[in-house]
C-alpha cells in the first residue's frame, strides 16, 4: 500500500511539472536579439529577458532531474533485484592465473587489471560519496521545500498585479512567468527527490557493495599476476645464477673483475627477492587502507546520521563515541616519502650499472693479457644475467614506485576522512558526555569492573610484558642506561650535598657571589632530579611496546602521562634543600618553603599514581572503565586536593 500511494504521488507531481505552462524559449531569444540591436539601448529589457531565458535553462535541468527520480521509483524493484543478483551471482574465488603466461604477458594483464582496480575503487567511493550525500540533503529538503513555495507565492502574486503593454513590461512578463515555472518544477524536483531518497540511497548502496567486491576480486587477482611474475623472474634469475657459477666452478684462476660480477649478481638477486616482498606488502597495505578508509566513511556517515538524537539518550553518545576510538590513527606520509627517495636512489644505480656493462667487456686478466675464450664467454654470461637482473629490478622498481604513490594516495583519502571525522567530533559530541551518569548503583559498577578487571589476567600480562621488555633490544638498551644514570646519580648525591654547601657558603658575600654560582645550582640541580624520571619514562616506554598485552600497553600509556609531573616535582623537591636554589639563592622564607613542600609526598605518593591510574582506564579496552574506576580516580584526586593543608 505504500509503494502504491508513493507512486502515484510521484506520478502526480511529474505530470504537474510537465504540465506548468512555460513561456516558448524560441520566442524569448528573438525578442532578446530586437532589443540588443534595437536604438535607443534597453537595458532593462534586456536583462529581463536574459533573466527569463536563465530561469528556462534551470527548469530544464528540474525536469532533467525529475525524469531521474520518477524512473528510480519506477524502476526500483526492477533495479535493486538487478544489482542484488548480481552480487549473489559473483564468485567468492578472483580468477585464476594462466601458469603459462609469458612475463611480458604478465606485465600486459597487471597494467590493465590495475587500470580496472583503480576504476572500481573509485566508482566504490562515489558511490558512497553519493549514499552521504542523499542522507545529508534530507535534513535541508522540507527547508528548501518551504523556501521554494514562498518565492513561488510571491512571483504569482506579481504576475497578477503586472500591467501595461510595453516592451519593458512584456520582458518582465516573460520573466515573472519563466521564474513561475521554474519554481513549479523546483517544488516537483524537491518532493520527489524526498519521496525517492530511500530508494536512491539503497541503489547508492548496492552499486557500493558491487563495486566494493569487484575491486577486492581485482585486488586478489592482480596480487596472484604478481606473484607469478615474481616467482618467474626470480626463477629466471636463479637458473642464469646457477649456470654461470657452473661455468665458474669449471674455470680456474679467473680475473678479479669476474669473480666480483658474481657477488653483484648475488646481491642482485637479493634485491629482486626483497622487492616482490615489498610489493606484497605494499599491497597489503593497500588494501588495509581501503578498508580503513570504508570503516572511517562508514562512521562518520553514522555519526551524521544519529546526531539528531544525540540530545535524547547519553548511551548513543557513549556508543558513538566508543565507533569513534576505535578508529585507526592519522597516517605517517613521511615515511612513505622516504622510501620513494630511497626508490629514486637505487634507480639511478641500477642505470649505472647498466651503462658500466661495456666498459667490463674490456677487462684483462692480472697480468695485462686478454681474457681468454673460456673466461669471455664465463664474462657475457655474467653480464647478460646481470642485465635481465637490472631490468627486472629497474621495471619492478617503476612499479613498486607506482604502487607506493596508489599508497600515498589512499593515504592521503584516509587522512581527509578522518579529518572530517575529527570536525564531526567536535561538532555533534562536545557537548554529549563520555561517560554514563552517576547513580546509586556506582559503587556496585566500581565492584564490578575492579572484578572485570582482575579478571583480565593482570598479572600474567604484566610479567609477560615484562618478560618482552627485558628480552627486546629496542626496550632493554633504554633500561639500562636508564638504570646506569640512576646509579650514578645515587653514587654522585654525597659530591652534589657538597657542591651545595660549598655554594651556599658563598652566597652574600662580596668577592665570591656570582652570577654563574647560580647557574651552575640550577644545572646541576636538574640533572640530580631527572634520573628518576628518566627511568620512569623509560619503563613507561617499555609497557608500551609490548602490543601484545592492552593491560601493559595503557599502564604504560598512564605511567608516560605522568613523568612531566614527576620531573617538576622531583626539580622543586632538589631546589627546595636547605642549601638549595630556593632558600640559599633566592632567599625565600625556610617556613614557606617547608609549607609547600608538604605536597611532595602527597604529589609523589598520592596524585602520580592516581593521574597513572586514570590515563590507564581512559586508555583501556575503548574506555570501558572510564565511567567507574575512573571517574573513581578523579573523584579521589579531587576530594584529597580539596582537604588538602592549604585549601
Amino acid at each position: 500500500m505504500r509503494l502504491i500511494i508513493t507512486f502515484l504521488m510521484a506520478w502526480c507531481l511529474s505530470w504537474g511539472a510537465y504540465a506548468a505552462t512555460a513561456p516558448d524559449s524560441k520566442q524569448i531569444s528573438q525578442e532578446l536579439e530586437q532589443a540588443k540591436a534595437a536604438k535607443p539601448a534597453q537595458p532593462e529589457v534586456v536583462e529581463a529577458l536574459q533573466s527569463a531565458l536563465n530561469a528556462l535553462e534551470e527548469r530544464k535541468g528540474s525536469l532533467e532531474r525529475i525524469k531521474q527520480y520518477q524512473e528510480v521509483i519506477d524502476n526500483y524493484p526492477k533495479l535493486s533485484a538487478t544489482l542484488r543478483a548480481q552480487l549473489n551471482n559473483m564468485r567468492d574465488e578472483p580468477r585464476s592465473v594462466s601458469p603459462g603466461m609469458s612475463t611480458d604477458a604478465l606485465n600486459q594483464e597487471i597494467l590493465q587489471v590495475s587500470s580496472q582496480l583503480l576504476d572500481k575503487s573509485r566508482q566504490a567511493q562515489q558511490e558512497q560519496e553519493r549514499a552521504r550525500e542523499i542522507a545529508d540533503s534530507l535534513n535541508q529538503l522540507p527547508q528548501q521545500q518551504t523556501d521554494a513555495r514562498r518565492q513561488l507565492n510571491e512571483i504569482e502574486r506579481r504576475l497578477g498585479t503586472l500591467t501595461g503593454n510595453s516592451p519593458l513590461n512584456q520582458a518582465q512578463n516573460f520573466a515573472l512567468q519563466s521564474d513561475s515555472a521554474r519554481l513549479k518544477a523546483l517544488v516537483d524536483e524537491l518532493e520527489l527527490a524526498q519521496l525517492s531518497a530511500n530508494n536512491r540511497q539503497e541503489l547508492a548502496r548496492l552499486r557500493s557493495e558491487l563495486a566494493e567486491k569487484e575491486s577486492q576480486q581485482l585486488d586478489a587477482y592482480l596480487q596472484a599476476l604478481r606473484n607469478q611474475l615474481n616467482s618467474q623472474r626470480q626463477l629466471e634469475a636463479e637458473r642464469a645464477l646457477e649456470s654461470t657459477e657452473l661455468l665458474a666452478e669449471n674455470s680456474a684462476d679467473l680475473p678479479k673483475d669476474i669473480v666480483a660480477q658474481f657477488k653483484i649478481n648475488r646481491e642482485l638477486s637479493a634485491a629482486l627477492n626483497q622487492q616482490a616482498q615489498r610489493m606484497d606488502l605494499v599491497a597489503s597495505q593497500q588494501r588495509q587502507a581501503a578498508s580503513q578508509t570504508l570503516q572511517v566513511r562508514q562512521a562518520l556517515n553514522t555519526l551524521r546520521e544519529q546526531s539528531q538524537w544525540l540530545g535524547s539518550s547519553n548511551l548513543l553518545g557513549e556508543a558513538l563515541r566508543a565507533q569513534v576510538a576505535r578508529l585507526p590513527e592519522m597516517p605517517k606520509p613521511q615515511q612513505l616519502d622516504t622510501e620513494m627517495a630511497q626508490l629514486r636512489v637505487q634507480r639511478l644505480r641500477y642505470e649505472d650499472l647498466l651503462n658500466k656493462q661495456p666498459l667490463l667487456r674490456q677487462i684483462h686478466q692480472a697480468d695485462g693479457q686478454p681474457l681468454t675464450a673460456e673466461q669471455n664467454r664465463i664474462l657475457e654470461a655474467q653480464l647478460r644475467t646481470q642485465r635481465e637482473l637490472l631490468n627486472s629490478l629497474l621495471q619492478g622498481g617503476d612499479t613498486l614506485l607506482l604502487e607506493l604513490t596508489k599508497l600515498k594516495v589512499s593515504n592521503g583519502q584516509l587522512e581527509d576522512a578522518l579529518k572530517e571525522v575529527n570536525e564531526a567530533t567536535h561538532r555533534y559530541l562536545f557537548w554529549t558526555s563520555d561517560v554514563r551518569p552517576m547513580t546509586i548503583a556506582w559503587p556496585l559498577e566500581i565492584a564490578q569492573d575492579l572484578r572485570r578487571l582482575i579478571s583480565l589476567d593482570t598479572f600474567s600480562q604484566l610479567g609477560k610484558a615484562s618478560v618482552m621488555m627485558l628480552t627486546s633490544k629496542e626496550t632493554i638498551l633504554p633500561l639500562f642506561g636508564a638504570l646506569i644514570l640512576v646509579g650514578c646519580s645515587i653514587y654522585s648525591r654525597r659530591y652534589f650535598t657538597r657542591f651545595l654547601e660549598r655554594s651556599a657558603a658563598k652566597v652574600g658575600k662580596v668577592t665570591q657571589d656570582h652570577f654563574w654560582l647560580t647557574l651552575r645550582t640550577l644545572f646541576w640541580s636538574i640533572l640530580v632530579a631527572s634520573p628518576l624520571p628518566v627511568l620512569w619514562m623509560t619503563l613507561g616506554y617499555g609497557l608500551r611496546e609490548a602490543w601484545p598485552y592492552p593491560l601493559a600497553v595503557a599502564i604504560g600509556d598512564g605511567v608516560t602521562a605522568t613523568v612531566p609531573l614527576l620531573w617538576v616535582v622531583m626539580i622543586c623537591a632538589t631546589f627546595a634543600r636547605p642549601n638549595g636554589l630556593f632558600i640559599a639563592h633566592f632567599g625565600w622564607p625556610r617556613e614557606r618553603v617547608s609549607r609547600g613542600m608538604r605536597y611532595y609526598l602527597m604529589s609523589i605518593g598520592l596524585i602520580v599514581p592516581l593521574i597513572m591510574a586514570l590515563m590507564m582506564f581512559d586508555n583501556l579496552d575503548d574506555r570501558e572503565f572510564s565511567g567507574s574506576l575512573g571517574r573513581l580516580c578523579l573523584s579521589s584526586f579531587a576530594v584529597r586536593w580539596r582537604w588538602s593543608p592549604s585549601a
